[in-house]
């Protein structure tokens, strides 16, 4: 168990699982990471990392949850087969967000396979790049990107500092946005890295990454300042080898950051079982309280992870909704759940 040295939540007493988790029924529609956003056609959109269907075989892609948490169906909008790698071979999805109705994705492993940080036998997540889709369509969100993946020479933030970035949604086309900034948080690796940090940019400039900038350091009173260098940046939290790709969503109805992040027992396998993490922030760079650990999160069956909340399921009134996570990537095994989407009813309990 990881030294979890921090306060309790003053607001949120704890989560609640309302019922057993329910992996998606068609057995071959294969994926994993799934970043999230609700989009203004009142649809939720998302890319999957090497989604084993359709056309695709590996890399990452574009689709649709269609419908609601009890019967959704996922759709294929786009193959994006440019995008080529397995694993941490290729490009991986780590974030997505609707802002003025453009789509916003951030993927890592631009250049492939480096080493990762914290521990070689974890799979490591470096070089992010950002791409958009302002693509009209009558239907789908998503169609086409820009730039083209032929025509990106550099990732957006190279190294691993801010290898992963997912972006911080605040509701449907990101209606309830703080301010005139787009945030986003990344850890240093795949699974398992230590340190998450903050970056934001003007949301009218999401695309440039000379425009983006990060927290620095705090006052006496808690406030950040930022600095547009990245190797100047520091963590906003830290737990030690127990970070995974991060998710972190603004709840509107009680004005709280929710965190969520996840640690594998051991460095990217798939049998010895995952550790969930939930935390709560008035801001977005912190300070954190712990609201939720659980040991062995679903069991070792599911090994989940990249856990993730669609604004769109949770209901703000009664701090009810729907988590979705990704589960076990091992081998098939007659009778287990194999690569694919879950989700899960889950009560969020106040003081």
């Amino acid at each position: 168990m990881p030294e979890l040295n921090f306060p309790k939540s003053k607001i949120i007493k704890g989560l609640t699982w309302l019922g057993d988790h329910i992996p998606y029924p068609e057995k071959g529609i294969m994926g994993d990471t799934y970043p999230m956003t609700w989009a203004d056609d009142d649809r939720i959109y998302t890319s999957s990392g090497d989604p084993h269907w359709g056309e695709s075989e590996d890399g990452l892609d574009m689709e649709v949850f269609d419908g609601g948490p009890e019967d959704y169906k996922i759709y294929k909008v786009s193959h994006m087969n440019d995008y080529k790698g397995h694993g941490g071979h290729g490009p991986k999805p780590t974030g997505m967000i609707c802002v003025d109705k453009n789509l916003y994705l951030a993927f890592q492993n631009f250049k492939g396979m480096q080493v990762p940080p914290i521990s070689c036998a974890s799979q490591h997540g470096s070089d992010s790049v950002i791409i958009v889709s302002n693509h009209i369509s009558p239907y789908w969100k998503g169609l086409s990107w820009t730039p083209d993946f032929k025509n990106i020479t550099e990732p957006t933030f190279p190294g691993y500092l801010f290898g992963g970035p997912a972006f911080i949604n605040y509701g449907k086309n990101n209606e309830n946005a703080r301010d005139s900034y787009v945030y986003a948080v990344s850890g240093e690796q795949w699974d398992n890295g230590s340190n998450l940090r903050l970056g934001r940019v003007p949301n009218d400039r999401i695309m440039r990454g000379d425009a983006w900038e990060w927290v620095f350091s705090f006052d006496m009173y808690g406030n950040p300042a930022w600095t547009r260098d990245l190797s100047q940046s520091i963590p906003i939290l830290s737990l030690h080898h127990s970070l995974g790709l991060p998710e972190m969503v603004y709840l509107a109805g009680l004005k709280r950051y929710l965190l969520f992040t996840w640690r594998l027992h051991k460095d990217f396998s798939p049998y010895d079982g995952t550790d969930l993490f939930v935390f709560e922030s008035p801001e977005p760079w912190g300070p954190f309280s712990l609201v939720h650990y659980e040991e062995l999160w679903e069991g070792k069956d599911v090994t989940p992870y990249c856990p993730r909340l669609p604004l769109k399921w949770f209901d703000q009134d009664k701090c009810e909704g729907w988590l979705q996570f990704s589960g076990n990537w091992r081998p098939f095994e007659e009778g287990r759940p194999h690569y694919r989407s879950n989700v899960r009813l889950f009560r969020l309990d106040l003081y």
